[in-house]
């Protein structure tokens, strides 16, 4: 999109301030939640599949919706149902996501080419394919994960480490934290938070793989698992407060009550998921 064409599109208002009566909402939502994806992820097979793949559609919608308010112009029908594609054929192996994510990069280059007409197709499919593959790929891990060795061990592995990342970088920074960590994107975040999250998700991911029996007791391995888990995580996060601070929202979207969006949830898991899937692949085994 061109310069011009962005610098004509009115700014968006200002996020509105969070309201003081989030608790009880939040509370609820986590009570039906929580016990929820505890089943999807017990279960596996095509009922994880399925609901990966309905969350991808969610997901996808509040992204490009995110990318269009910055000022962009995605394909947004397009994206939402090329992403879910690539999301549900992790119901077949990792082959699959691979191909049908090739495929979605070069139908979104023809569609744009299609639709737009004109130079901007290019910088429209760009903004369009990464956006959708990074929730896509994230989502499709999920399954892939689940399906594979030990895939519940690695899938707890995964959201218990995140939340202690959460937690810990939460704590810590309320506590003792002073320094911002990222002022222009998240004035809340301070360094000494990071830091007591990268030391809580690698606390957190060396005692998951002492408890969970099915993954190799690998300690260092999982020290650097952990750490790796405690710094993309809070890139994850950090990449999400700055797409909402760009579209000037406070929240993705109005999924879950208490929460915002569904990407409010996954902000952090979106790059932990595929790590923690390749880290499966290569553990050392007994």
């Amino acid at each position: 999109m061109s310069t011009s064409n962005r610098n004509s599109r009115q700014t968006p208002p200002a996020p509105k301030a969070a309201s003081k009566s989030d608790l009880p909402a939040r509370l609820i939502s986590a009570a039906v939640l929580i016990p929820l994806l505890a089943v999807v992820g017990w279960l596996g097979g095509i009922t994880a599949a399925v609901v990966a793949t309905l969350a991808a559609l969610v997901g996808i919608n509040e992204i490009l919706l995110l990318v269009r308010r910055a000022g962009w112009r995605p394909f947004h029908r397009e994206g939402i149902i090329l992403g879910a594609i690539v999301t549900a054929a992790a119901a077949f192996d990792g082959q699959m996501v691979l191909l049908a994510t090739a495929g979605v990069a070069v139908t979104l280059l023809i569609v744009g080419a299609v639709i737009r007409r004109d130079a901007t197709f290019l910088g429209d499919s760009v903004f369009t394919l990464a956006p959708v593959l990074y929730v896509a790929l994230a989502l499709a891990t999920i399954v892939l994960l689940r399906e594979g060795p030990a895939g519940l061990e690695w899938l707890i592995l995964a959201f218990a480490a995140t939340f202690a990342l959460d937690t810990g970088a939460y704590a810590v920074g309320r506590l003792i934290g002073k320094h911002q960590l990222a002022p222009s994107i998240s004035p809340g975040k301070t360094w000494e938070g990071a830091a007591g999250g990268l030391l809580a998700a690698i606390g957190a991911t060396i005692g998951l793989v002492a408890l969970l029996g099915d993954i190799t007791a690998a300690y260092w391995q999982a020290a650097l698992l952990g750490a790796g888990i405690g710094v993309i995580g809070q890139i994850g996060d950090l990449a999400e407060s700055k797409l909402k601070r760009v579209a000037h929202v406070k929240d993705s979207g109005i999924l879950i009550p208490g929460h915002g969006g569904l990407l409010d949830r996954l902000d952090s898991l979106v790059l932990v998921f595929p790590l923690v899937y390749y880290a499966s692949k290569i553990w050392p085994s007994a």
